[in-house]
């Protein structure tokens, strides 16, 4: 959110020819920024590094005696996003656009289009997140059935069909190359979604409290990190941090259920990050890291519905 303007006060004087000019000034000014903020950007799709994150979703007001928790984490290198309305609708179309993009680009690959997917790669990968998030896997009490590890380390497999699968393995494969600016551009899109509503036709959910369930997964189970274990390091560790900038996000939107606790996960992370060598945001991300971290030390944003899990 940007800060408030400062209100400069003027003392009385008896020049009303220097009100006027002062005033024209301002006037100036004023349609100067309402012509930047509204023309559309003429600019390439926006690097990771040069993310915009989405304005900070109010958090319910804190019980009695207990402190405000603070905003979640913004992308590396985010800058505040605009207050203003069409701001926010310049922004939606924006990554609509892009996301539009990327998927018109996969159905013209030769790796897709022998697939004829009804709708294309956009509807198809719709649907299939739809049938991820109204089947989570088990955050909490994995261990206390064998059956239910079973089940964790094969959740992609049970839901997903086995076309399903090979197609999402197809494109991590394809895309390796563009995989930190996608995952930063599908991220941005949760963080937005929310506030778009009906000023894009995208048709692409990714609401939070499914997210959340998945990022628990990853980071807070047997099977979710076995599954992390058997990928590539650089999308294991992307995987892992959009998975703790979302249960960041659940802690300040007091919508960490299960009762996580993030610190052992952003530890480790860090640790990961330093020595990682296949990352171009490598800094970006553990600036962010390094700020979590300081932000839960401090003991701000601890879930307060739940006993932590360890």
């Amino acid at each position: 959110m940007a800060p408030p303007e400062k209100r400069t006060i003027h003392r009385p004087t008896h020049r009303p020819l220097v009100y006027l000019l002062l005033l024209a000034l301002a006037v100036a000014i004023g349609v100067a920024a309402w012509w930047l903020l509204l023309r559309p950007p003429v600019s390439p799709p926006l690097p990771v590094e040069s993310v915009v994150p989405a304005p900070a979703v109010p958090t319910p007001a804190p019980e009695p005696g207990s402190a405000m928790p603070e905003a979640a984490a913004p992308l590396p290198g985010a800058s505040p996003a605009q207050p203003a309305a069409p701001a926010i609708t310049g922004e939606c179309q924006q990554l609509g656009n892009e996301i539009k993009a990327f998927f018109t680009r996969l159905d013209r690959e030769d790796y897709i289009a022998p697939r004829n997917l009804n709708g294309g790669t956009q509807v198809y990968v719709g649907q299939l997140l739809d049938k991820l998030f109204a089947n989570p896997p088990v955050v909490v009490g994995e261990t206390n059935s064998f059956f239910t590890i079973l089940s964790n380390t094969a959740h992609f497999y049970r839901i997903l069909k086995k076309d399903d699968v090979l197609l999402v393995k197809d494109i991590l494969l394809n895309e390796s190359e563009n995989l930190e600016p996608l995952m930063a551009l599908f991220y941005r899109w949760s963080l937005k979604a929310p506030e778009c509503g009906n000023k894009t036709d995208l048709n692409l959910a990714m609401p939070l409290p499914g997210l959340y369930e998945y990022a628990g997964f990853f980071l807070n189970t047997l099977g979710g990190r076995s599954y992390l274990f058997r990928r590539e390091s650089r999308l294991r560790l992307l995987v892992k941090y959009y998975s703790v900038l979302v249960l960041d996000q659940a802690n300040g939107q007091r919508l960490n259920s299960h009762g996580i606790d993030i610190r052992p996960s952003l530890d480790s992370l860090s640790e990961e990050m330093r020595t990682a060598k296949k990352l171009k945001d490598q800094t970006a991300y553990l600036t962010t890291l390094t700020k979590l971290q300081r932000k839960y030390q401090a003991g701000s944003g601890m879930p307060k519905t739940a006993a932590a899990i360890r």
